[in-house]
Order: structure tokens, then C-alpha cells, then sequence
């Protein structure tokens, strides 16, 4: 009985050790641990959130933050982490970038890549659910990084201001840096710069493809959109566009047929806010809308756009949202872009825009 014991714990101990272990035959990735001491050392010196320093904001090169549980998961900058999937993660593709790669991270003048261990772990916590346990952000001092006031907050209640310190308000006297294409309203200044165009002139395009519409009433701007005749819309059909060119605000050419071609006249909208250019056969001729300097949003889900297009949109500065979605764009190009244009919110997974139209109604709200 004794013998027939023994063999039967035998064969069963393998199996409650494997039950033990998540049926996965490893213990999962640690990121407070083992993941974010990686981080700390090489990256976030360049990737904190943003703080003052002798006076001047310092921001988190390329808009990326790494010190944050809501930097690396929510921040407006594309797929930083994708649970699951370290392929598809944007931290993977650039960790793994050759050394002497420009757009290697590290980068190479802040010295070596991450050792073959290091990056075979940070794929390893992703693949296994980037799970981050209790860890919300690097902590200081032996201060919980959630309960330190931001700049400009004022203390939460029962907390004694330690001596010598400046009052909480204090910072709030210096003029807050305005957000990025929110400095001046460019609606506001188009309405006091053009003239409403006549109501005939408007209605001469009723009977074409493109159906235009004032952005709100007797307001000289305008939208337009060629749904319900994407298929007859080409290059050529925009030139119908021209008389009114100034007066563009919202042009949706989503599915029709444009190609590179028609950036010879969507060049000609000088005042473009908003361009969706969606599911078209349009690529690296995007680099032509640099003579639309104020615009804010573009779509190039689905088309032909490469890396090189992406490098010339980097002059886009008033650009706000980019959707390159199922395009040949990489993830480098993504972030050189970043570099470039900084906060710039660009959409590398299915995360589509609104309707454009509906999108400018809700400027007037």
C-alpha cells in the first residue's frame, strides 16, 4: 500500500505543479519588478511626464511617457503596448531597430541597445497581458505618485505646506503654455478674413457629384463631401472645386477615386481644416499638402501612403489627428513623426474618425 502510495502522488505531483504554474510552465513577467528598472535606466530620461525645471516645462520626447501606467496605456500616441501582442507594439519594433538605426531606442547617442535578455522580457510581459499589478508610476522620496499635487493644483485638504515652501498658487500665475493647435482659433479668423459666397453660386454645384453645404448659416465656410458619388468623383472632378477653393474648410473624399493626382488641386485649398481621404488610391503624394498649412486632421486610412509621405507631413504643424491604418506606414516613421510635430495624435489601429461633417459641427458647439 505504502509502494502503491508513493507511485500515485508521483504521477500526480506533475500535474498540480503545472496547475500551479497557469498551465504555462513559467511564472509571468513582473513589471514593477523586472519590466520597469529597464525602463527607468534607459528610457525615461528622455520619456517622464512632463514637469518644471529652473523654471521651463520639460516634455517627454515625442509625446511618449514612460513612467506612468496611463502614459504607456493611454496616451495619444498609437500603440505604445498592445496586450498580448508584442509583435504589434510600437515599444517591440523600436527596441528591436539596429543599432546604428536613428530610430532605435535607445537611441544610439544615448549608448547601446537593450541587451537581447532585456528586450526577450519586455516581449515576454506583453505577450503575457502587460499586466502592470499594482504599479501606477514611479514614486519619489516615498511619495505615492497619485497623491503628489501636479503643477498649478492646489493641495488636497488637511495637507500642511512644509516651511519655505510657495504657496500652491503660486505656479498658476505663470501664463499656462496654450495646447497645440488650440492657441488661436482658426474658424474665428477665416469668418473675419472671407466674405459669404452667393447663395446661386453655391447652388450651381447641386447637380454634380459634390454636395456643398455652409458651415453653418451665412457663413462663408464651407463643407464638402462627395458621399453617394464616390464612384464618379476622380482628379478631375476636384477642379470643380477651384472657384471656391478659399472657401474649404471640410472636404470628405473618402472611397471615391482620387489618386495622386488630385493633390495637384487639393494643394489649391489653402484654408483646409479637415481632409478625409480614406480607402482612395492616394500615396506618398500627401507630401503636396504642406501648402495646406492649416490643417488640422487627416485621413489616409487604407491608401497607399509609405514612410516617405509620412516624412513630408512632418511640416504640417498645425496638424492635430492622423489615421494611417492599414497603410505600409512604420512604426519608426510614427515616431519620427512624433519627434517632428509634437502633439500630434496619430491612429495606427482601428480607431476611425466621426464623419467629417459631424466633426464640424461639433467646432461650433
Amino acid at each position: 500500500m505504502k509502494q502503491l502510495s508513493t507511485i500515485l502522488l508521483c504521477s500526480l505531483l506533475p500535474g498540480v505543479l503545472f496547475a500551479q504554474d497557469g498551465g504555462k510552465g513559467k511564472k509571468k513577467v513582473d513589471f514593477a519588478t523586472q519590466i520597469y528598472p529597464i525602463l527607468e535606466k534607459r528610457c525615461v530620461e528622455c520619456h517622464a511626464t512632463a514637469y518644471v525645471e529652473n523654471g521651463r516645462t520639460k516634455k517627454p520626447k515625442g509625446g511618449v511617457v514612460l513612467d506612468s501606467k496611463d502614459g504607456i496605456t493611454t496616451g495619444k500616441r498609437g500603440k505604445l503596448v498592445v496586450a498580448g501582442k508584442a509583435a504589434d507594439s510600437i515599444l517591440v519594433e523600436s527596441i528591436c531597430l539596429p543599432a546604428d538605426d536613428e530610430d532605435r531606442m535607445p537611441p544610439p547617442k544615448k549608448g547601446d541597445p537593450l541587451s537581447k535578455e532585456q528586450i526577450e522580457l519586455i516581449k515576454s510581459w506583453i505577450d503575457d497581458g502587460a499586466e502592470f499589478g499594482k504599479w501606477t508610476g514611479k514614486a519619489k522620496d516615498g511619495e505615492k505618485a497619485e497623491d503628489k499635487p501636479k503643477d498649478g493644483e492646489k493641495p488636497k485638504a488637511g495637507d500642511k505646506p512644509k516651511s519655505g515652501d510657495k504657496p500652491a498658487e503660486k505656479p498658476a500665475e505663470k501664463p499656462a503654455e496654450k495646447p497645440k493647435g488650440k492657441g488661436s482659433d482658426p474658424v474665428k479668423e477665416l469668418l473675419a478674413k472671407l466674405r459669404p459666397l452667393q447663395d446661386e453660386q453655391l447652388a450651381s454645384f447641386a447637380a454634380g457629384p459634390f454636395t456643398v453645404r455652409r458651415l453653418e448659416a451665412g457663413s462663408p465656410l464651407l463643407v464638402v463631401s462627395c458621399a453617394g458619388h464616390t464612384d464618379t468623383v476622380d482628379d478631375q472632378a476636384l477642379t470643380a472645386l477651384l472657384p471656391i477653393a478659399d472657401h474649404i474648410v471640410d472636404l470628405d473624399l473618402g472611397r471615391s477615386k482620387v489618386s495622386d493626382q488630385g493633390f495637384a488641386t487639393l494643394a489649391k485649398l489653402p484654408n483646409l481644416l479637415r481632409l478625409d481621404l480614406r480607402q482612395t488610391a492616394v500615396g506618398n503624394g500627401v507630401a503636396a499638402l504642406v501648402a495646406c498649412p492649416r490643417l488640422e486632421s487627416l485621413n489616409l486610412f487604407g491608401t497607399k501612403v509609405t514612410d516617405y509621405g509620412m516624412a513630408a507631413l512632418g511640416n504640417l504643424k498645425n496638424l492635430q489627428s492622423l489615421y494611417v491604418w492599414q497603410t505600409e506606414v512604420s512604426a519608426r516613421a510614427v515616431m519620427r513623426l512624433r519627434e517632428q510635430n509634437d502633439g500630434v495624435r496619430v491612429v495606427v489601429a482601428p480607431d476611425l474618425p466621426e464623419p467629417m461633417t459631424e466633426v464640424a459641427g461639433a467646432r461650433r458647439r
